[in-house]
């Protein structure tokens, strides 16, 4: 049964997403708040009992705001520099706390290929999944896309990429110098002009489908995202036949079913 991946919500107010195959299902960050999380899982039958495991990318708070409430429920699989920073905040009991590196490890019929991304954060992570099928590949709050990252990516079904920011909104915008600096440098953040880059390249190297993300609600705009990739991707020969191309919602779910 190939992966499915709902985005719970994704962009500067929370991020959140379920990838599952039907046997085995997981949860990509915990930004959201607990009652969403819960709520937006019964959409596809599902509560906290029903996940596997919980894949934490770094420790800003639109990444872990719900992770004291569910961490209960399931295990939280992250670098052991990430869990500390949580730790920090939020209560992760000790049974819940799996520590990983960059190899490869599996949670029930998912195999997952952690991978270090550029961000401001202890020891900030990327994961690719994959089942018998399919592979899905998360990449975001990230300040570039390396070599690196691209080889891990290779043959992604789908990519959920990020898109967060167009330079002129936020140079332009009212964002103090410093938060300006932090967002636009190596360890910050992609814009849509480097996100579109990045999607050629993924294409190039056959993914099919590609999901902009963790958009800035101050700095960005869905239709900008979408249309700076989409430009770019169609000036270099890239139509819809070849990729799909899609933006992930703040509020609401995001769905993508590649069995289709």
């Amino acid at each position: 049964m190939a992966l499915k991946i709902a985005i719970l919500g994704s962009g500067s107010k929370g991020n959140c997403s379920l990838l599952s195959d039907g046997r085995t299902s997981i949860l990509i960050d915990a930004g959201l708040a607990p009652t969403a999380i819960v709520k937006r899982l019964s959409d596809f039958g599902l509560d906290l009992s029903d996940i596997d495991g919980l894949l934490l990318t770094h420790e800003h708070d639109d990444h872990i705001r719900a992770v004291e409430q569910i961490a209960p429920f399931l295990h939280v699989y992250s670098h052991p520099d990430t869990l500390d920073a949580v730790e920090k905040r939020q209560r992760v009991p000790l049974h819940s706390r799996m520590e990983i590196g960059e190899e490869e490890f599996s949670i029930g019929t998912l195999d997952i290929r952690p991978f270090r991304v550029s961000h401001d954060a202890a020891h900030p992570f990327g994961f690719s999944v994959k089942d018998f099928e399919t592979k899905v590949t998360y990449m975001t709050d990230t300040g570039y896309v390396s070599k690196g990252m691209l080889s891990v990516a290779k043959g992604s079904d789908l990519v959920v990429l990020e898109s967060n920011h167009d330079k002129d909104l936020l140079t332009r915008g009212v964002y103090p110098y410093y938060l300006k600096r932090r967002i636009l440098s190596d360890q910050g953040h992609l814009s849509n002009e480097e996100s579109a880059l990045a999607a050629y390249d993924l294409i190039e190297s056959g993914a099919k489908r590609i999901v902009l993300a963790h958009l800035s609600e101050q700095n960005n705009l869905p239709e900008l995202a979408y249309w700076t990739t989409e430009n770019y991707l169609s000036s270099k020969g890239v139509t819809s036949s070849d990729c799909a191309l899609e933006v992930a919602k703040q509020w609401s779910t995001t769905f993508v079913d590649l069995s289709k």
